[in-house]
């Protein structure tokens, strides 16, 4: 029999993925029985320690014990990531010497100790992770594999238009296609204008979206990427405030003696990516100590109107804020090459 491992960060996508397999086994197996006779769903993640150590029990006995109206039976466990080592102990057991008739599926949102993940390795478990990749290509790739698997194809532009709108809620994806594939079936290359109707309001972004490009100076982008981090209702003003904060004061930390190599600057700025040590090394150079003191200025003086210093609304406040940041990374003057401040 088979043991199935869901992993993600978002509990949206796992649920869906751990209904897909479930789905998958019932249909694959021979027996007639009713679905509800040979599957039996436990949830981990229960508030209390008892509860939970008691769901995870039931389901190593679901799993153990042969169904009545067939040969095989799909037992799940869902948010095993919430449970400690102790309680997870009768799962170890059991995944020592899993059932032959049984196939389990167990979900986690979260790192799981080393005791658990060993365990379900040596069980053989297969591991299907439903987090998307960060990189665009690969984005790119994971995308047409979901509209693949559903047996839609689309056009670069209609793919590339569905990445950005849905952003970091991927979770949506797949209400999505199945939408588009009642509308359109899976014999129709869909385009751009075939996609737009079915695209609501934007998902939210990583925090980098952002200020990547308020670096790059592009304050249309800035200015959506700031929308949809706070209309999502994902991130307040000052949350974004704090991002901004963070991000500038690592641009300050580079203010200092020459800096001669991306290692020196992952140091100062405490990250351990060379790629993004590079990144505010080059923004640094470009803004010059001048440029990076002015922004800091211009952070305070909205961090300050956000509290009542201006009657000017959260959202138009955060606007303007963004919109001179912007300029700022547009304009490539002697800043750069300006003294360093002591």
């Amino acid at each position: 029999m088979t043991i199935h491992l869901v992993t993600g960060s978002d509990p949206r996508l796992i649920s869906d993925k751990v209904s897909e397999i479930t789905r998958e086994l019932i249909n694959s197996m021979a027996t007639k029985q009713s679905r509800s006779t040979i599957l039996e769903t436990h949830d981990a993640g229960a508030a209390s320690s008892q509860e939970r150590e008691d769901a995870i029990r039931k389901a190593v006995a679901s799993a153990e014990t042969m169904s009545l109206f067939g040969e095989e039976r799909v037992v799940v466990l869902r948010e095993i990531s919430e449970a400690t080592v102790a309680e997870l102990a009768s799962l170890v057991e059991y995944l020592a010497h899993p059932s032959e008739s049984t196939h389990l599926v167990v979900s986690a949102s979260s790192k799981l100790p080393k005791s658990i993940a060993d365990a379900l390795k040596r069980s053989g478990a297969t591991t299907l992770a439903t987090s998307p990749p960060d990189r665009r290509q690969d984005l790119m790739i994971w995308f047409l594999e979901r509209f693949g698997e559903s047996g839609l194809t689309l056009e670069v532009s209609a793919l590339n238009q569905i990445i950005d709108w849905l952003g970091e809620d991927q979770a949506r994806l797949p209400g999505l296609i199945d939408i588009l594939v009642s509308t359109y079936g899976t014999s129709h290359k869909l385009t751009s204008d075939d996609v737009t109707a079915f695209l609501g309001d934007a998902g939210s972004v990583k925090p980098w979206d952002l200020t990547d490009a308020i670096d790059a100076g592009d304050s249309p982008k800035a200015i959506d990427m700031l929308h949809r981090m706070t209309r999502s209702g994902e991130y307040h003003p000052l949350q974004v405030m704090a991002l901004l904060n963070t991000h500038y004061t690592k641009l300050m930390r580079l203010d200092g003696p020459e800096i001669q190599s991306s290692q020196q600057a992952m140091s100062l700025i405490g990250s351990k990516s060379d790629f993004q040590a590079k990144k505010y090394l080059s923004q640094y150079r470009r803004l010059g100590s001048t440029g990076v003191g002015q922004a800091v200025q211009m952070l305070a003086r909205a961090d300050l109107d956000l509290r009542g210093g201006k009657d000017l609304g959260e959202e138009l406040t955060m606007e303007i804020l963004v919109a001179r940041l912007c300029r700022m990374g547009t304009t490539k003057s002697s800043r750069a090459t300006s003294p360093k401040r002591r």
